[in-house]
């Protein structure tokens, strides 16, 4: 038995030959192509696969995963004026576009391959280490904010 699958939509049939029409979006065998051998996917992500790229390339790709994060910071400190002044609506968009924002910062670290691995149980032992730092560290300003009466 053979695997067809749809080029328009993703819809996979098997039999001997495509169907004449795709029962999901109604195109003919014409847009099918027999699915063959070891799959391979038009865009995948792979960790780190920017890494060994030029210079510049690296500086210019830090420099929109550092921009994009900041967005999310921004996007969300707005979001907590619009809440406290009343209005939810705005709130929720600022919500909405800073997730937005983070799923760029996302793809960024994903091309570098400097924040995040490709092992979930490593990204964890990582992010333990590193807020466990990062708590100390907002601890002692935190202390010396307030000795400043901030």
């Amino acid at each position: 038995m053979k695997k067809f699958v749809c080029t328009v939509c993703g819809y996979v049939y098997e039999g001997e030959k495509a169907p004449e029409k795709c029962p999901v979006c109604g195109v003919g065998p014409e847009k099918f192509m027999e699915q063959s051998g070891e799959m391979t996917w038009a865009s995948e992500h792979v960790i780190g696969v920017a890494q060994g790229a030029s210079e510049d390339i690296m500086a210019d790709l830090r420099a929109n995963f550092e921009g994009e994060c900041c967005e999310v910071g921004m996007y969300l400190a707005m979001a907590r004026v619009a809440h406290r002044e009343g209005y939810p609506e705005v709130g929720m968009y600022y919500e909405k576009a800073a997730f937005e924002e983070a799923e760029h910062a996302a793809k960024f670290a994903e091309l570098l391959g400097e924040v995040v691995t490709s092992s979930t149980k490593k990204n964890l032992e990582l992010r333990v280490e590193a807020e466990n730092g990062a708590t100390a560290g907002k601890t002692d300003l935190a202390k010396r904010a307030k000795v400043a009466n901030l």
